[in-house]
């Protein structure tokens, strides 16, 4: 007797999509604590414990979709997630994996630049590990970060509530499109004139959000702040809405979507709100305090702008265009960065 041979289903470039992610991940979480106030969960960018009169605030991420600076993003995007939940950035791990053959140049470039990011955030580097691994062909870096706040000034993803504006600071697709313009220059050359390429490659330096997430989390208001990182400002909304239980309405023509993203977006056929968005953040903020939280993001030199509001229904994921018509937002099954890049390999 022939017996069937489970099916095996191959997973894509980038994050694990959410179901995956609850069946296999987050069914087997190892010992509970009842320290943990906030574990894994789709959209909560760290996790928060328990320290008595304070709350510690762990994120682990690494960099895998860029080649350049990766020392520097490292370190931003996981101080990103520790200051969206309301913390100061203090304590930097990292593990560095070297392909076969890299020669100490390369080890010394990541590392100046993991110290000068940390140097700019106040950031201490107290540990990880280093290692030339088998199989590699470009160096990976994974980062853990640790911060602390108080009780009462803690936020998450899913403290989102029905009527809350929605705040979107400086604009779509800010590190995908510097990660393009860096990494496929040769390949935009002669659509994309170089100026805007040399713009583009520019925009990485807008990765941190640790000002503007700080600075509205201390005006108040804030009921939940999230990074659209990997999936976009579209994945971003998704997480909040599935973190929150609620759904989302986003006005298409109050985005604040650069020159230079529009530029390369169209010369690569890519979804500018599917683009990895780091150097974002979402706001979600109690109507009476958006422009107040907008004034206050303005004063330390960041656009910010609101772009649609909470809604009541979860299932409610709602584009309305510049037109009045309304469209379903849809899911984000990859993130667009991976898809060209997967087409240009």
């Amino acid at each position: 007797m022939l017996v069937a041979m489970p099916k095996l289903t191959r997973l894509p470039t980038g994050k694990v999509p959410k179901d995956v992610l609850k069946r296999l991940v987050f069914t087997h979480l190892g010992a509970p604590s009842d320290r943990v106030l906030k574990g894994p969960h789709v959209g909560e960018d760290a996790a928060l414990i328990d320290m008595d009169d304070r709350i510690l605030i762990a994120k682990a991420n690494p960099i895998t979709g860029a080649e350049s600076r990766i020392g520097w993003l490292t370190v931003h995007i996981n101080a990103n997630d520790v200051a969206v939940r309301g913390a100061e950035p203090k304590w930097f791990l990292s593990v560095i994996l070297l392909p076969e053959g890299s020669d100490e140049s390369l080890l010394e470039t990541i590392m100046v630049e993991m110290h000068e990011a940390c140097m700019e955030l106040g950031v201490s580097i107290i540990g990880g590990h280093t290692e030339v691994a088998l199989g590699l062909t470009k160096p990976i870096v994974s980062g853990f970060m640790l911060g602390e706040v108080s009780k009462e000034r803690c936020i998450t993803t899913g403290g989102a509530k029905t009527g809350d504006k929605i705040i979107l600071t400086k604009g779509v697709a800010i590190e995908g499109t510097g990660i393009l313009a860096e990494d496929l220059k040769t390949r935009l050359q002669g659509r994309v004139d170089d100026a805007t390429l040399e713009r583009a490659s520019k925009m990485l330096d807008m990765i941190s959000v640790v000002p503007e997430a700080l600075k509205a989390c201390s005006i108040g208001g804030v009921n939940s702040i999230h990074t659209p990182t990997e999936g976009g400002v579209l994945n971003g909304l998704l997480e909040i809405s599935e973190a929150s239980g609620l759904g989302f309405k986003l006005n298409e023509d109050k985005l604040l979507i650069s020159d230079e993203t529009s530029q390369i977006c169209e010369a690569l056929g890519i979804d500018p709100l599917r683009l990895l968005s780091s150097g974002s953040l979402l706001i979600v903020v109690e109507p009476g305090m958006a422009e107040k939280v907008i004034t206050g993001i303005n004063e330390i030199g960041v656009d910010a702008r609101i772009i649609g509001e909470i809604s009541s229904d979860p299932e409610e994921h709602l584009i309305i265009q510049g037109d009045g018509k309304v469209r379903s937002a849809g899911s984000v099954d990859q993130d667009e960065l991976f898809r060209v890049l997967e087409e240009q390999a």
